[in-house]
Formats: C-alpha cells, sequence, structure tokens
C-alpha cells in the first residue's frame, strides 16, 4: 500500500492561481505541478497528454478542455483518465462553470484510503456545491473530507469552505469556530488574509453578547483576543451596561495597544470620562431676569419653561432646567457659564439675549466645550467656534425670504428702494440690493429719508423723475416715471402707514409694496390701509398661522400664561424645544453629542418656520411670508 501511495502520489494536487475571478470568497491556490508517472501513461496517449498539460499550465484552458477529453475517450478507464476528469473539473471552476464541474467530479471513484485523486475531486465538487449554493452538500463533502489524509494547506481550505456555508446560512459562531480551525493549520499569506478578514468581521458585527463572551473565554490569549474584547466592550456600552464596559475596555487598552481598534477604544473611553463630567438631562439657561431687559428676559423664561415641560403632569420628562440671570452684564454671563458647566454639569446653554452678553457668553462656552445656543441678533457670533450657535430672525433671512418669493413667485425683476437712513435701514437697502442682484433682478432707484420725517414727497419725486420735470399745467401734466415692479421700504408699520398714501397721492400706484417683519402688526392699519393692500413682508412668527402646531402653541402659551405670545416668545420656545426634543433621544450622553446632533438638524418644524444649523452654527428658517389683504394679514406662504 505505501509503494502504490508513493506511486499514484505524483498524479494529486490540482489547483488554479490565486483567487478565481467570481468565486466570492473562496480560496484557490497553486501548488505543485501534478505529475503521472511514465508507466501509468499509455504511449499512445503520451504526447496528447503533454499537449494537454503545457495548454493548462499556459492557462489555454479551452484547448486544454478538448485535449483532456480526448485522452477520456481514448484510454477511458485508469489513473490517467480520472486525472483528466479532474483536470476538466478544475477547468470548469476556473470559468465559473459549476455545473458541469459537478458532471466532471461527482463520479471520480476512491481507490484506496489518501487517494489524491479523488480527495481532489471531492474538493472541487464541495467547491462547486458552494457556488451552486448547495451549502447542505458542499459542507457535508467537507466534513467527509477531514478524515483523509490531507497537507495543512488543504485542511485549511475545507475548513474555509465549511465556514463560508455556515456563514451563508447565519450561523456565524460556527463559521467563526471554523475559520479559527483553518487559521491553526498555518496556511498560506493570502488564505490567512481572507479568513482573518471574516473572523473579524464576524467578531464586529455578527455576534451576540453571549456568544462574545464565550470566544472571549475560548481565545483569551493571542489572536483573536484583541478584537473579541474590544467587541465586547463596544456591545456593552450599546446595551447601557457602562460598568462591564469600562472593565472589558480596560482589559482591551492594557494588552492590545498594536490592535487597529485601539484608538477607537481610547475615544470610548474618553467618552466615559465625560459622560461622568456631563448631566446629560441638565439645560442651562441665561437670560436677563433683572436690570434695563429683564421684562424680554422673562417673557423668554415663560417660553422656555413651557417648552422644556419641567412643569408638565405627564410622568418621566427627564428634562431640568438651570436657569442663570444675567443681568443684562457680560462678566455675569461668563461666569454663569463657567458655573453651569462646572457645578451643575450642564449638557447644554440656551441664550443669552443681548449682544454683548451674548458674545462673552458664547467665548466661555466654547472654551469649555459646551454647546450654546444663543438668542441673538449679533451678526458673526456663531464664528466664535464649533460649540456656538444661534438660533435668531436675522435681516438677511428676511431679505432672501422676501426677494425669492418676489422673482419666483411674482415674476418681479425691477426694484427700487426707499429706506431710512439708520442702522437698520441701511443694512437692509444693503442687503436687498444683493440679493436683487443675486437673482438676476434690476435696482432701478434708492432713496433714503431722515427717520424722524413725515412728509417724503421729495424721496417719492426723485425715485420716480418727478423732480426733473418741468412745472405742471392744465395742459401738461407731470406724470411719474415709474419703471420699477415694487418698491422695497424696510421701516416700522408707523412709518409705512404714512409713506403709503403719499406714494398715492404722488400717483406712483400699481406697483408692489415689500417690507419687513416691522410691519406685522394691527397698528399697520390705522391709517388709510386702503393704500397698503396687497403689500407683501414677511416674518418668523405669525399669530394667525394656518399650521396647526402654531394655533396649538398660541392656545398653550395663554393657558400658561394668561397672554399672547410674542416673536420672542415663539424663537426661545423654539430654541428650547430644539434643545428638549434632541435630549429627549437615547444616542445623547456627551456635549459633542448634542452639538453634532445639532449641526444635522434639517428643517425643524418649528413655530418660527422650519429650522436648521449651518456648518457655521448660524440658523437657516424658511419665514412666513405674508400680505395685507381686506384689512386683514394672511399667510400666503
Amino acid at each position: 500500500m505505501i509503494s502504490r501511495w508513493r506511486k499514484i502520489a505524483g498524479i494529486c494536487s490540482l489547483t488554479l492561481t490565486l483567487l478565481f475571478a467570481g468565486c466570492a470568497g473562496i480560496p484557490l491556490f497553486v501548488k505543485e505541478k501534478p505529475l503521472v508517472s511514465p508507466d501509468e501513461i499509455p504511449k499512445g496517449i503520451q504526447p496528447l497528454y503533454s499537449r494537454a498539460e503545457r495548454a493548462f499550465q499556459k492557462k489555454q484552458m479551452d484547448e486544454a478542455l478538448d485535449l483532456y477529453g480526448q485522452i477520456i475517450k481514448q484510454a477511458p478507464v485508469g489513473a490517467v483518465a480520472i486525472f483528466s476528469h479532474v483536470r476538466r473539473g478544475d477547468i470548469f471552476v476556473f470559468k465559473g462553470d459549476y455545473s458541469k464541474a459537478v458532471q466532471e467530479l461527482d463520479n471520480i471513484p476512491k481507490r484506496f484510503n489518501g487517494d489524491p485523486l479523488y480527495n481532489e475531486a471531492q474538493y472541487y465538487l464541495a467547491v462547486s456545491y458552494y457556488k451552486l449554493g448547495k451549502y447542505d452538500l458542499s459542507e457535508k463533502i467537507g466534513e467527509k473530507l477531514l478524515w483523509e489524509k490531507l497537507t495543512s494547506q488543504r485542511e485549511a481550505e475545507i475548513q474555509s469552505i465549511i465556514g463560508d456555508s455556515l456563514l451563508v446560512k447565519d450561523n456565524a459562531f460556527d463559521a467563526l469556530l471554523r475559520y479559527m480551525k483553518a487559521l491553526k493549520k498555518k496556511p498560506d499569506k493570502v488564505l490567512a488574509g481572507y479568513l482573518k478578514t471574516k473572523v473579524e468581521n464576524i467578531i464586529g458585527t455578527l455576534l451576540s453578547i453571549e456568544q462574545l463572551e464565550t470566544v472571549s473565554d475560548k481565545y483569551r490569549f493571542g489572536y483573536p483576543s484583541g478584537y473579541i474584547l474590544y467587541a465586547l466592550a463596544k456591545s456593552y456600552y450599546e446595551t447601557n451596561d457602562i460598568t462591564k464596559s469600562k472593565e472589558v475596555l480596560k482589559k482591551f487598552l492594557r494588552r492590545h495597544e498594536d490592535n487597529p481598534y485601539f484608538d477607537e477604544g481610547m475615544e470610548l473611553d474618553q467618552r466615559f470620562t465625560e459622560m461622568e463630567a456631563v448631566d446629560r438631562y441638565a439645560v442651562g439657561c441665561i437670560l436677563p431676569l433683572t436690570g434695563r431687559f429683564a421684562s424680554y428676559g422673562n417673557m423668554a423664561l415663560d417660553a422656555i419653561i413651557l417648552a422644556s415641560g419641567v412643569f408638565d403632569p405627564e410622568e418621566g420628562n427627564p428634562i431640568k432646567l438651570i436657569i442663570e440671570d444675567s443681568g443684562s452684564d457680560p462678566d455675569t454671563a461668563r461666569a454663569a457659564v463657567d458655573k453651569l458647566v462646572t457645578e451643575d454639569k450642564v449638557i447644554g446653554i440656551i441664550g443669552p439675549m443681548g449682544s454683548s452678553t451674548a458674545l462673552e457668553a458664547a467665548k466661555a462656552a466654547q472654551k469649555s466645550g459646551v454647546p450654546i445656543l444663543t438668542l441673538t441678533q449679533k451678526d458673526g457670533i456663531a464664528e466664535i467656534g464649533n460649540y456656538v450657535f444661534r438660533d435668531f430672525l436675522t435681516a438677511a433671512m428676511q431679505v432672501k425670504t422676501l426677494v425669492k418669493y418676489s422673482v419666483q413667485n411674482l415674476g418681479m425683476k425691477s426694484f427700487a428702494i426707499l429706506y431710512p437712513e439708520d442702522n437698520y435701514g441701511i443694512e437692509m437697502m444693503n442687503l436687498f440690493w444683493s440679493e436683487v442682484l443675486h437673482y438676476g433682478g434690476q435696482i432701478r432707484g434708492v432713496e433714503s429719508y431722515n427717520n424722524k420725517k413725515t412728509d417724503f414727497g421729495k424721496e417719492i419725486k426723485s425715485l420716480t423723475g418727478l423732480n426733473f420735470q418741468e412745472e405742471k399745467t392744465e395742459e401738461n401734466e407731470a406724470k411719474p416715471v415709474i419703471d420699477f415692479d415694487a418698491l422695497f421700504i424696510p421701516d416700522s408699520h408707523t412709518r409705512v402707514s404714512m409713506i403709503a398714501p403719499q406714494l398715492a397721492f404722488y400717483d406712483v400706484v400699481g406697483i408692489q409694496l415689500l417690507g419687513t417683519n416691522a410691519w406685522n402688526s394691527p397698528k399697520l392699519f390705522k391709517m388709510d390701509s386702503e393704500y397698503i393692500e396687497g403689500a407683501i413682508f414677511v416674518d418668523g412668527f405669525f399669530q394667525n398661522s394656518c399650521y396647526p402646531a402654531v394655533r396649538d402653541f398660541i392656545d398653550s402659551f395663554y393657558v400658561a400664561y394668561g397672554r399672547e405670545p410674542t416673536d420672542m416668545d415663539a424663537l426661545a420656545y423654539d430654541a428650547a424645544s430644539i434643545v428638549v426634543s434632541i435630549l429627549r433621544g437615547n444616542d445623547i450622553e456627551i456635549r459633542d453629542d448634542l452639538k453634532d446632533k445639532m449641526l444635522q438638524l434639517k428643517d425643524y418644524p418649528g413655530i418660527t418656520g422650519k429650522t436648521s444649523f449651518l456648518e457655521s452654527g448660524d440658523v437657516r428658517k424658511f419665514l412666513y411670508v405674508l400680505m395685507v389683504r381686506d384689512n386683514e394679514i394672511i399667510q400666503i406662504n
């Protein structure tokens, strides 16, 4: 038997080059060139056999397939015939034709224990059945082969195939055990890399905590203990078992500094440290509750308390509001931030309101790494750093919404501007002019006026060319030249109610009046309201909104405080609602989580319009577009 084994052994060991295209994870490896002893090859077949082998080694597979077929026809029995069947099966596997490979390999007989040709045929038969989706058959053949006399490399390959079949059948735990058995056979570098990739993927994504605990006991030292410990620490953390997670993570960090997940382990350890320094449900609130702006601060506090639900009878509200009085003093606001961070361990801060206090508070919050949502109109405050946010109705927002609606919805292309000579008027004029040009429109006229004036005849005449025309007579009446579609007046409702009748007096009619949120007041109709019929302006809050959420807010606010909410109340309510809604999720543990979630916020359905935060931390809102119609202000968009 021994002499026969040695004689036939040279016939064995099929292979293909490295990984076959389309082999989906089944590695096939280069072996020794198969040899057949001269006395095993009939003399008439020897030239044909040599040609077939040369074609095979050169990967001229179609030619080799034909030549091995000719050998089988001329010598249908014996070792050379069996070898040719195996070679043809090998080629069909290479070509991805697994059904034909099965036809070639399935009937190859076993001649004696350890028959190398039979073992090779069975191996590629297991490969073919796996590729055909017949995983149980592949697994069964592989299990039988493991009882045969095999090289360590071939044993590893078979364990790998069995592992692949188990994995496809969602038996990740047993697949892992098979891959580990394969690795113990010390396969070549290519197969070892493949197996480790499978092992690490299973450990990292597919095992339950109980299974991870089992393999942790089984593989305490060496590979893959580091991967198991990290995966177990992460799984404990994700199931909120922080104590066990810390314990396992400590072992991982102590023993596995060279593991690819070491840096991630360090990040998790840092997260645990930060979690101890933060009360995830504590929200700081800094407002001017005393001093000259106390009335605004206390009104905003009403809205924040309502949004937080801290006095809501509903059980289980975890939010805690910790309120600090800024007194409208920058130093006091800065000290309040420090106290909220170090003593109260807040996860985030809402406020302050004023420009100077908000600026100092924002600097302190950025330094401490705590998210702060300021309620200020101060431009550029969010540029202080990535922990600073702003939620406020800005001039730029109003102008963008107004111009966009005028151009895209009303089809307007030419505009004029009549503005007061104050900071507000100048800012609005510049923003409006730039935005009109951005949309491809034209500015046909710009006039300013002293903000104490009540007679605007000079400015109106200048806009319409009346001041350049000769004095009118009964036969020749001067007519205004109106070469613009709309007139933008960024001023208060009081001033607008004076300007509109004077426009009509100079026969400047048939144009669209455009304004800002300063127009949004019932007092707009006190004087000659017919002259502002059809006027359009924007605002972030509209008490008569058609949106149910706004109506619910107004009703709840009135029930709670016995008064109608203001624009500032609505802004403060939205700011608190955004923070509280994020904190009620289960994935906020540290301050960076809150910061990241705020940046990810998109179109939050706020009372003051859909709200998002830009990468800079500044707010973006979709404002209400309002129109005057029949002595009422209505929402049109």
